[in-house]
């Protein structure tokens, strides 16, 4: 298997690429355009024929992709096309290359552990520390994968717990704004008035449904005097 990869190496140009990795590559520094698109080329012919190394390819490709050029709509779609590939799954790739540098894969992973944590987040630190994760407890694709999920989940459940509170710091910032400024806003004459109704409309329908909830409460708890 590691002669085969090695002989794949030794097929790219090697004027283009500096290094070349089974989880990725580095292009030459100052690459010109028109080697740019011959390494596309190249790197795509070789991901067509190589069923066997599959998934160095798509990341060699990802990485060539993710250089800092852009070749507009459909470019992806064409270049999927002659790799055999999806194209989602060539913009995916794209997408963790740009995330995950070469210089910060590991050896010990395969490529599909690195697309699990590089779709997933998009900060480095946090991407790291999922990699380093993966790699200290041997987690299969599966399991990282399942373990990304409930994180996720939690992060979400955790997220809506805590809205209403930002909700409320916005209001009581707003408020103190009201407050401040309680010498201005009472001499608004008709005409300003209106306009600012229609801007806190939303505002407006919050109080609206706070009081109506308050007074529906209010009635559905028994009176003190008939507890006695």
């Amino acid at each position: 298997m590691e002669t085969e990869l090695n002989s794949l190496i030794s097929q790219l140009p090697a004027g283009a690429v500096a290094h070349a990795t089974r989880l990725g590559l580095v292009l030459a520094p100052s690459l010109r355009n028109d080697a740019w698109n011959l390494v596309v080329a190249h790197v795509a012919r070789l991901a067509h024929g190589a069923s066997s190394h599959r998934q160095t390819t798509t990341a060699w490709l990802g990485d060539v992709l993710a250089s800092g050029y852009n070749r507009g709509r459909g470019f992806i779609t064409q270049c999927a096309a002659a790799a055999g590939l999806d194209p989602g799954t060539l913009r995916n790739a794209k997408m963790v290359c740009s995330r995950i540098p070469v210089s910060c894969r590991h050896d010990t992973l395969t490529w599909s552990h690195h697309c699990e944590v590089g779709l997933a987040f998009t900060d480095p630190r946090t991407i790291e520390e999922w990699l380093a994760l993966a790699e200290r407890e041997s987690l299969s694709t599966v399991d990282l994968r399942r373990r990304i999920r409930s994180y996720q989940g939690a992060v979400a459940t955790e997220a809506l717990s805590t809205a209403p509170y930002s909700v409320l710091r916005e209001l009581r910032a707003a408020c103190r704004v009201v407050e401040r400024e309680r010498h201005l806003w009472k001499q608004w004459p008709p005409g300003a008035a209106k306009a600012a109704l229609a801007e806190i409309e939303p505002l407006v329908s919050l109080i609206n449904s706070l009081r109506a909830r308050v007074l529906l409460a209010g009635r559905e708890t028994p009176d003190d005097s008939t507890l006695n």
